[in-house]
C-alpha cells in the first residue's frame, strides 16, 4: 500500500471515533443520547432533502460534506453543549488544536481541502456554510421537539438561549426559521423552555 492510501485509511479509521462522542440530544422516541456521527449523518440527509428551502441555491455536495466533517474535531475536543456558557469560551481553541491533528493524518492536499471546508463552515460567511449551520440548528431541535422538549427541560434552557442559537438559522433558510420559530414557541407555551 502506498503512503497516500495508508494516510487515507488511517484517517478513515480515526474518524470512526466520532461514533463514541455522545451529545446532549436524545434520539427520537425518547431514545439514548445520539452520537456525533449520527448527528452528522442526519443533518447531511436533511440538507439534501431540504435544499429547496435555502435562501439561495447551494452546492449541496459541499453542504453535505461540511455537515459530515463539522464535528470530527470533537474526537479530541469533546462535545460542547450549545447552552454551556463555560465550555463555549474554550471551544474554538480546543477545536482548532483538534482540527490540526486529525486532518493532518490525511495527504496534504486532502488535509488542506478539509481544513478549508471546516474553517468555511465555522466562519458562516458563505451560502453553503449558512445553510449547513441551519441544518446544525434544526436537526437537534426537531429531535428535542419530538421528545417533548426533554433536553431543554433537563438543562433549564431559556427562550433567550434557544433564540440566540436559532437566529442564525434565518441566515441559511428563512422558511426553515419559520418552522423553528413555531416549534420554539410551542415549547415555551408547554413549559419545556423557560420564558
Amino acid at each position: 500500500m502506498n503512503e497516500r492510501l495508508q494516510k487515507q485509511i488511517a484517517f478513515a479509521l480515526e474518524i470512526d471515533k466520532e461514533k463514541n462522542i455522545f451529545r446532549q440530544t436524545h434520539l427520537s422516541g425518547h431514545g439514548r443520547n445520539e452520537n456525533d456521527a449520527e448527528h452528522a449523518w442526519h443533518m447531511s440527509i436533511m440538507a439534501y432533502l431540504l435544499r429547496e428551502y435555502a435562501n439561495e441555491p447551494v452546492d449541496i455536495a459541499k453542504v453535505m460534506l461540511m455537515c459530515l466533517i463539522h464535528d470530527v474535531v470533537e474526537i479530541d475536543a469533546g462535545d460542547t453543549y450549545a447552552y454551556d456558557a463555560e465550555r463555549l469560551k474554550t471551544q474554538k481553541a480546543r477545536e482548532d488544536t483538534a482540527k490540526e491533528r486529525i486532518f493532518s493524518l490525511l495527504p496534504d492536499d486532502q488535509r488542506d481541502e478539509l481544513i478549508a471546508l471546516f474553517d468555511e463552515f465555522e466562519a458562516g460567511e458563505t451560502i453553503e456554510s449558512r445553510f449547513a449551520h441551519a441544518m446544525d440548528n434544526l436537526q437537534p431541535l426537531i429531535l428535542n421537539n419530538s421528545n417533548d422538549g426533554g433536553d431543554w427541560k433537563e438543562h433549564g434552557v431559556t427562550a433567550e438561549q434557544v433564540y440566540g442559537r436559532h437566529c442564525k438559522t434565518k441566515l441559511g433558510s428563512e422558511r426553515l426559521y419559520e418552522v423553528t420559530d413555531k416549534m420554539i414557541r410551542d415549547n415555551i407555551n408547554k413549559g419545556n423552555i423557560r420564558s
